[in-house]
Protein backbone atom coordinates (compact mmCIF):
# COMPACT_ATOMS: atom_id res chain seq x y z
CA UNK A 1 0.00 0.00 0.00
CA UNK A 2 1.30 3.45 -0.90
CA UNK A 3 1.86 6.13 1.74
CA UNK A 4 -0.93 8.22 0.21
CA UNK A 5 -3.37 5.30 0.33
CA UNK A 6 -2.42 4.52 3.93
CA UNK A 7 -3.00 8.12 4.94
CA UNK A 8 -6.35 8.14 3.13
CA UNK A 9 -7.38 5.04 5.05
CA UNK A 10 -6.52 6.70 8.36
CA UNK A 11 -8.53 9.78 7.46
CA UNK A 12 -11.45 7.63 6.34
CA UNK A 13 -11.42 5.84 9.69
CA UNK A 14 -11.86 9.09 11.58
CA UNK A 15 -14.02 11.47 9.51
CA UNK A 16 -14.50 15.03 10.68
CA UNK A 17 -17.34 15.25 13.13
CA UNK A 18 -17.28 11.56 14.07
CA UNK A 19 -17.98 10.79 17.72
CA UNK A 20 -14.71 10.22 19.59
CA UNK A 21 -14.04 6.68 20.71
CA UNK A 22 -12.35 8.04 23.86
CA UNK A 23 -13.12 11.36 25.54
CA UNK A 24 -11.86 13.18 28.62
CA UNK A 25 -14.02 16.11 29.73
CA UNK A 26 -12.54 18.51 32.30
CA UNK A 27 -10.85 15.60 34.04
CA UNK A 28 -9.11 16.38 37.31
CA UNK A 29 -7.64 14.06 39.90
CA UNK A 30 -6.23 14.49 43.39
CA UNK A 31 -4.23 11.98 45.41
CA UNK A 32 -3.50 12.07 49.11
CA UNK A 33 -5.71 13.22 51.94
CA UNK A 34 -7.92 16.25 52.43
CA UNK A 35 -5.28 17.78 54.67
CA UNK A 36 -2.41 16.94 52.29
CA UNK A 37 -3.77 16.80 48.73
CA UNK A 38 -1.62 16.24 45.64
CA UNK A 39 -3.29 17.44 42.45
CA UNK A 40 -2.15 15.24 39.57
CA UNK A 41 -4.51 16.41 36.81
CA UNK A 42 -6.43 19.61 36.28
CA UNK A 43 -9.18 20.27 33.74
CA UNK A 44 -8.01 17.93 30.97
CA UNK A 45 -10.09 17.92 27.78
CA UNK A 46 -9.02 15.43 25.13
CA UNK A 47 -10.68 13.41 22.38
CA UNK A 48 -9.31 10.36 20.56
CA UNK A 49 -11.04 9.48 17.29
CA UNK A 50 -11.59 5.91 16.01
CA UNK A 51 -8.40 4.66 14.38
CA UNK A 52 -6.36 7.63 15.60
CA UNK A 53 -2.92 7.33 17.22
CA UNK A 54 -2.42 9.94 19.96
CA UNK A 55 0.81 10.23 21.96
CA UNK A 56 1.07 12.13 25.25
CA UNK A 57 4.43 13.52 26.35
CA UNK A 58 5.31 15.26 29.57
CA UNK A 59 7.75 15.38 32.45
CA UNK A 60 7.73 12.70 35.14
CA UNK A 61 4.90 13.23 37.60
CA UNK A 62 2.74 15.30 35.27
CA UNK A 63 -0.20 12.89 35.47
CA UNK A 64 0.21 11.06 32.15
CA UNK A 65 -0.11 7.60 33.66
CA UNK A 66 -2.97 8.74 35.89
CA UNK A 67 -4.86 9.83 32.78
CA UNK A 68 -4.24 6.44 31.17
CA UNK A 69 -5.45 4.58 34.25
CA UNK A 70 -8.62 6.65 34.22
CA UNK A 71 -9.13 5.64 30.56
CA UNK A 72 -8.56 2.00 31.51
CA UNK A 73 -11.22 2.18 34.23
CA UNK A 74 -8.67 1.37 36.93
CA UNK A 75 -9.37 4.59 38.83
CA UNK A 76 -12.19 7.13 38.69
CA UNK A 77 -11.45 10.84 38.27
CA UNK A 78 -12.26 13.09 41.20
CA UNK A 79 -13.50 15.71 38.73
CA UNK A 80 -14.93 15.58 35.24
CA UNK A 81 -15.57 12.38 33.31
CA UNK A 82 -14.00 9.92 30.89
CA UNK A 83 -16.12 8.09 28.33
CA UNK A 84 -15.75 5.31 25.76
CA UNK A 85 -17.92 5.58 22.66
CA UNK A 86 -20.28 7.89 24.56
CA UNK A 87 -20.60 5.69 27.68
CA UNK A 88 -18.97 6.60 31.01
CA UNK A 89 -15.88 4.58 31.91
CA UNK A 90 -16.53 3.21 35.39
CA UNK A 91 -14.57 -0.07 35.25
CA UNK A 92 -12.20 -2.00 32.97
CA UNK A 93 -13.83 -3.19 29.76
CA UNK A 94 -12.86 -5.61 27.02
CA UNK A 95 -12.96 -3.03 24.24
CA UNK A 96 -10.05 -1.20 25.90
CA UNK A 97 -6.72 -3.04 25.91
CA UNK A 98 -3.79 -1.99 28.10
CA UNK A 99 -0.03 -2.54 27.70
CA UNK A 100 2.18 -1.43 30.59
CA UNK A 101 5.93 -0.80 30.67
CA UNK A 102 6.54 -4.11 32.41
CA UNK A 103 5.34 -6.90 30.13
CA UNK A 104 4.01 -9.06 32.96
CA UNK A 105 3.77 -12.68 31.84
CA UNK A 106 2.97 -15.71 33.96
CA UNK A 107 6.28 -17.63 34.22
CA UNK A 108 4.54 -21.02 34.43
CA UNK A 109 2.73 -20.41 31.10
CA UNK A 110 4.46 -20.53 27.74
CA UNK A 111 3.97 -17.70 25.23
CA UNK A 112 0.83 -19.08 23.57
CA UNK A 113 -0.83 -19.73 26.93
CA UNK A 114 0.06 -16.24 28.14
CA UNK A 115 -1.32 -14.44 25.09
CA UNK A 116 -4.51 -16.53 24.99
CA UNK A 117 -5.24 -15.97 28.68
CA UNK A 118 -7.87 -13.25 27.96
CA UNK A 119 -9.69 -15.66 25.66
CA UNK A 120 -9.58 -18.39 28.31
CA UNK A 121 -10.97 -16.03 30.97
CA UNK A 122 -13.73 -14.94 28.57
CA UNK A 123 -14.75 -18.53 27.90
CA UNK A 124 -13.94 -18.36 24.19
CA UNK A 125 -13.30 -21.38 21.98
CA UNK A 126 -9.64 -22.07 22.70
CA UNK A 127 -8.89 -23.82 19.43
CA UNK A 128 -9.92 -20.71 17.50
CA UNK A 129 -8.17 -18.45 20.02
CA UNK A 130 -4.88 -20.32 19.67
CA UNK A 131 -5.08 -20.12 15.87
CA UNK A 132 -5.69 -16.37 16.11
CA UNK A 133 -2.82 -15.98 18.58
CA UNK A 134 -0.43 -17.84 16.29
CA UNK A 135 -1.37 -15.49 13.44
CA UNK A 136 -0.81 -12.41 15.61
CA UNK A 137 2.50 -13.77 16.91
CA UNK A 138 3.59 -14.24 13.31
CA UNK A 139 2.55 -10.66 12.54
CA UNK A 140 4.83 -9.31 15.29
CA UNK A 141 7.80 -11.48 14.35
CA UNK A 142 7.40 -14.18 17.00
CA UNK A 143 6.88 -17.14 14.67
CA UNK A 144 8.27 -20.27 16.30
CA UNK A 145 8.20 -18.85 19.83
CA UNK A 146 4.68 -19.87 20.87
CA UNK A 147 5.99 -22.73 23.02
CA UNK A 148 8.83 -20.70 24.55
CA UNK A 149 8.89 -19.72 28.21
CA UNK A 150 8.87 -16.00 29.11
CA UNK A 151 12.27 -16.32 30.78
CA UNK A 152 13.84 -17.27 27.44
CA UNK A 153 12.59 -14.14 25.64
CA UNK A 154 14.32 -10.79 25.31
CA UNK A 155 12.63 -7.67 26.67
CA UNK A 156 11.48 -6.64 23.21
CA UNK A 157 10.05 -10.09 22.51
CA UNK A 158 8.13 -10.12 25.79
CA UNK A 159 6.72 -6.69 25.00
CA UNK A 160 5.59 -7.86 21.56
CA UNK A 161 3.88 -10.82 23.23
CA UNK A 162 2.18 -8.41 25.65
CA UNK A 163 0.86 -6.39 22.70
CA UNK A 164 -0.51 -9.58 21.14
CA UNK A 165 -2.19 -10.44 24.45
CA UNK A 166 -3.87 -7.02 24.46
CA UNK A 167 -4.96 -7.42 20.83
CA UNK A 168 -6.53 -10.82 21.62
CA UNK A 169 -9.44 -8.98 23.26
CA UNK A 170 -10.09 -7.27 19.89
CA UNK A 171 -9.92 -3.82 21.51
CA UNK A 172 -11.18 -0.68 19.84
CA UNK A 173 -8.74 1.34 21.96
CA UNK A 174 -5.22 0.31 22.96
CA UNK A 175 -3.69 2.15 25.93
CA UNK A 176 0.10 1.99 26.23
CA UNK A 177 2.02 3.31 29.23
CA UNK A 178 5.72 3.71 28.38
CA UNK A 179 5.72 0.23 26.80
CA UNK A 180 9.32 0.48 25.58
CA UNK A 181 10.83 2.53 28.39
CA UNK A 182 12.89 -0.35 29.78
CA UNK A 183 14.39 -1.36 26.42
CA UNK A 184 17.75 -0.37 24.98
CA UNK A 185 17.79 2.30 22.27
CA UNK A 186 18.18 -0.02 19.28
CA UNK A 187 15.46 -2.42 20.46
CA UNK A 188 13.19 0.53 21.21
CA UNK A 189 13.64 1.85 17.67
CA UNK A 190 12.76 -1.55 16.21
CA UNK A 191 9.71 -1.75 18.48
CA UNK A 192 8.56 1.68 17.31
CA UNK A 193 8.60 0.43 13.73
CA UNK A 194 6.72 -2.70 14.82
CA UNK A 195 4.09 -0.73 16.74
CA UNK A 196 3.55 1.64 13.81
CA UNK A 197 2.90 -1.36 11.56
CA UNK A 198 0.58 -3.04 14.09
CA UNK A 199 -1.47 0.12 14.54
CA UNK A 200 -1.81 0.60 10.79
CA UNK A 201 -2.89 -3.02 10.24
CA UNK A 202 -5.33 -3.29 13.14
CA UNK A 203 -6.90 0.18 12.77
CA UNK A 204 -7.19 0.27 16.57
CA UNK A 205 -7.17 3.68 18.25
CA UNK A 206 -4.00 4.08 20.35
CA UNK A 207 -3.28 6.34 23.31
CA UNK A 208 0.46 6.17 24.04
CA UNK A 209 2.20 7.62 27.11
CA UNK A 210 5.88 8.31 26.56
CA UNK A 211 8.78 10.47 27.75
CA UNK A 212 10.31 10.37 24.26
CA UNK A 213 9.40 13.25 21.98
CA UNK A 214 10.95 11.46 18.99
CA UNK A 215 8.92 8.32 19.72
CA UNK A 216 5.73 10.36 19.96
CA UNK A 217 6.41 12.24 16.71
CA UNK A 218 7.29 9.04 14.85
CA UNK A 219 4.24 7.05 15.93
CA UNK A 220 1.38 9.50 16.40
CA UNK A 221 -1.15 11.36 14.31
CA UNK A 222 -1.19 13.95 17.10
CA UNK A 223 1.25 14.73 19.92
CA UNK A 224 -0.29 16.06 23.14
CA UNK A 225 2.12 17.98 25.39
CA UNK A 226 1.28 18.12 29.10
CA UNK A 227 2.43 20.67 31.65
CA UNK A 228 4.23 19.77 34.89
CA UNK A 229 1.99 18.80 37.80
CA UNK A 230 -0.85 19.45 37.92
CA UNK A 231 -1.10 18.04 34.42
CA UNK A 232 -2.90 20.19 31.89
CA UNK A 233 -2.73 20.09 28.12
CA UNK A 234 -0.25 22.70 26.94
CA UNK A 235 -0.59 22.01 23.22
CA UNK A 236 -1.86 19.46 20.71
CA UNK A 237 0.50 19.15 17.75
CA UNK A 238 -0.69 17.49 14.52
CA UNK A 239 1.87 15.23 12.82
CA UNK A 240 1.64 15.84 9.04
CA UNK A 241 3.67 12.76 8.08
CA UNK A 242 2.11 10.13 5.78
CA UNK A 243 2.01 6.46 6.64
CA UNK A 244 3.55 3.97 6.60
CA UNK A 245 6.34 5.45 8.72
CA UNK A 246 9.85 4.16 7.96
CA UNK A 247 13.37 4.87 9.24
CA UNK A 248 13.58 7.62 6.60
CA UNK A 249 10.79 9.41 8.50
CA UNK A 250 13.33 10.22 11.22
CA UNK A 251 15.26 12.46 8.84
CA UNK A 252 12.27 14.27 7.32
CA UNK A 253 11.79 18.02 7.87
CA UNK A 254 8.23 17.48 9.12
CA UNK A 255 9.47 15.05 11.78
CA UNK A 256 12.13 17.53 12.92
CA UNK A 257 9.57 20.34 13.03
CA UNK A 258 7.17 18.37 15.24
CA UNK A 259 9.99 17.40 17.61
CA UNK A 260 11.23 20.98 17.84
CA UNK A 261 7.75 22.31 18.53
CA UNK A 262 7.15 19.78 21.30
CA UNK A 263 10.64 20.18 22.77
CA UNK A 264 10.16 23.93 23.11
CA UNK A 265 7.76 23.27 26.00
CA UNK A 266 10.55 21.63 28.01
CA UNK A 267 13.29 24.20 27.46
CA UNK A 268 13.89 26.77 30.19
CA UNK A 269 13.61 29.63 27.73
CA UNK A 270 11.08 27.92 25.47
CA UNK A 271 7.34 27.94 25.21
CA UNK A 272 4.54 26.92 22.94
CA UNK A 273 4.49 28.35 19.47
Amino acid sequence: MSAAAALADVHAARPDGARPILRFERVGHVFGTESCPLRALDCVDLDVAPGEFVAIVGASGCGKSTLLRIAAGLISPREGAASFDGAPIVEPRGEIGVVFQDAVMLPWFNVIDNVTLPARLAGRDMSAARAEAERLLENVGLTGFSQSWPSSLSGGMRQRAAIVRALMTKPRVLLMDEPFGALDALTRERMNLELARIAEQSRVAVLLITHSIAEAAFLADRVVVMTPRPGRIAEEIPVPIPRPRTPKTLSSPDFAAVCERARAHFLEDGGSE
